[in-house]
């Protein structure tokens, strides 16, 4: 059995050697490119209803996480979630004039919207296997339904910028896709990976292998493990973004708490807020498709499993516990 997880780069933010202390008081051409597309079939918007939540038909099976409407509320939570890390920004990548850029597995759009308003000259296009983005976006946003793991059809040579976030647990072939990045970005161009990890950090001892959290952590990574998924891919990005040909290849970490613990402000707010949707929305969301479909347990024993460790989280929670908003950066060669 793994054991809990202690960063080594642990701190808060503005001091990456201070640890996090607790607080004891509390130019794309849409004619003839668009053609070549995966189409978006009657097929795509019929949907899966397991466990009382809803998944995808398009490619279905491919991604276990549901896309119902409590699944897209969490989402936008974290892309709040990761703008707290960020300062406010979209992006660790300082982007200059960019003309194009794509946003895979944009999930409800909200990171396509939102960085095509910041930058109204550039054409911004996000592709997922769900269409649950709005239909009311602006001008310079497309969204096309479309599997990341099969072919691009976009040309070559003709992105300045590839983001993809939280795409643990649905890709399956990093390299893979890394190399397709790699042949669509423009000479120059740059791709940022990011993810809210998927495991837990302690610094004082609080996190207890006895305690359910730690059941429910160490059995979600053997099932998705067994079946070839992994959740947290982020200790591998840098080496793969190398091994498909980026350079100038950076990484950083930013502390996420679950829960108002920390005495420093910023991530208290961002503790909490992690909490909210951790609580009432990701522990379901991640873990009911696995555990049963995959994972081979009852509904009854998942549910039992998973009211332990909100238990845990309740408002005498002792555990100081932290996860991580990671980001990797590459750039292809040229210019």
């Amino acid at each position: 059995m793994d054991q809990p997880a202690s960063a080594t780069n642990d701190y808060t933010l503005g001091n990456p050697q201070e640890p996090i202390e607790p607080d004891s008081t509390s130019d794309y051409d849409t004619d003839s490119v668009g053609s070549d597309l995966t189409s978006i079939a009657s097929s795509v918007f019929e949907y899966q209803y397991e466990n009382g939540r809803r998944y995808h038909a398009y490619r279905a099976g491919r991604y276990v996480l549901p896309n119902d409407e409590t699944e897209q509320d969490r989402l936008d939570l974290m892309h709040h979630v990761f703008r707290l890390t960020l300062n406010g920004g979209l992006c660790l990548t300082q982007l200059e004039n960019p003309l194009k850029i794509l946003d895979v597995g944009t999930g409800t759009g909200i990171w396509a919207i939102q960085v095509a308003d910041e930058y109204p000259s550039a054409q911004v296009i996000g592709t997922d296997i769900s269409p649950i983005q709005p239909n009311w976006v602006p001008p310079n946003v497309q969204f096309q339904i479309d599997d990341a793991e099969t072919n691009w059809a976009f040309p070559q040579d003709s992105f300045d910028f590839v983001h993809i976030r939280c795409g643990g647990g649905s890709i399956r072939n990093w390299p893979a896709l890394l190399a397709q990045a790699y042949d669509h970005l423009k000479p120059g161009g740059r791709i940022e990976l990011s993810e809210g990890r998927t495991r837990m950090c302690c610094d004082d001892g609080t996190y207890s292998q006895e305690s359910s959290t730690y059941k429910w952590v160490d059995t979600f990574h053997q099932i998705a493990r067994s079946h070839g998924l992994d959740f947290d891919p982020f200790d591998h990005y840098a080496g793969w973004l190398r091994q498909a040909g980026f350079e100038n290849v950076i990484e950083e970490e930013r502390p996420c708490p679950i829960g108002g613990w920390p005495k420093n402000k910023r991530l208290k707010e961002i503790g909490k807020v992690f909490k909210y949707q951790f609580l009432t929305m990701a522990v379901d969301s991640y873990s009911l498709a696995l555990f049963t479909r995959l994972g081979g347990w009852s509904v009854e024993e998942t549910q039992v499993l998973l009211a332990e460790v909100r238990s845990e989280f309740g408002p005498k929670q002792k555990a100081h516990l932290y996860t991580h908003c990671s980001y990797a950066i590459g750039q292809k060669p040229g210019r």
